[in-house]
Formats: structure tokens, C-alpha cells, sequence
């Protein structure tokens, strides 16, 4: 998979983790680690979850797992609050 369908991809699970927290924010910094190639033509399951917040700054982890459980690209996010209720 391209690189940047990737990092679309973490960044959007990631994002959709302020709902939890009942808050719009936006991507203001995200770093991606390209593990192992993503394939196309098989499963995959994309995971994200919160890891910390000061302040109207909330900071997430993404990862992309195959079949197998293993991860094959991890994103990390800053996501900064610009308002409450999605």
C-alpha cells in the first residue's frame, strides 16, 4: 500500500478517538513508522487509542496490524481541541 494511504489511515483512526472525548480537534503533528509493507490483497485491522493530554493537546497512537497480529506501520498524533461536541 502507498505510503500515504497509510498515513491517511492512521491519522484518520487516530482522530476519530476525540469523540471519546466529545471534542473536534485537528491534526497538528503526525509521525509515521513504516514497519513492513501493508499489503493490498489481504486483511488488515487498524487500531488507535489516547496516550496522554495537557491541556487542549491530546496525543494518540495508531497501528496497522495484519492477520497475524503483527504491526506493520504505527503512527503517532498531537491533535490540538478547537471546540467541544463532534
Amino acid at each position: 500500500m502507498h505510503g500515504g494511504i497509510i498515513a491517511l489511515l492512521l491519522d484518520e483512526a487516530m482522530g476519530k478517538v476525540c469523540r471519546f472525548r466529545d471534542v473536534r480537534a485537528v491534526t497538528a503533528e503526525l509521525t509515521i513508522e513504516y514497519l513492513k509493507p501493508v499489503p493490498v490483497d489481504q486483511d488488515i485491522s487498524i487500531e488507535a487509542f489516547e496516550v496522554d493530554a495537557k491541556g487542549r493537546n491530546l496525543f494518540h497512537v495508531g497501528e496497522i496490524r495484519n492477520a497475524d497480529g503483527a504491526v506493520l506501520a504505527r503512527g503517532r498524533g498531537r491533535f490540538v481541541t478547537i471546540s467541544r461536541g463532534a
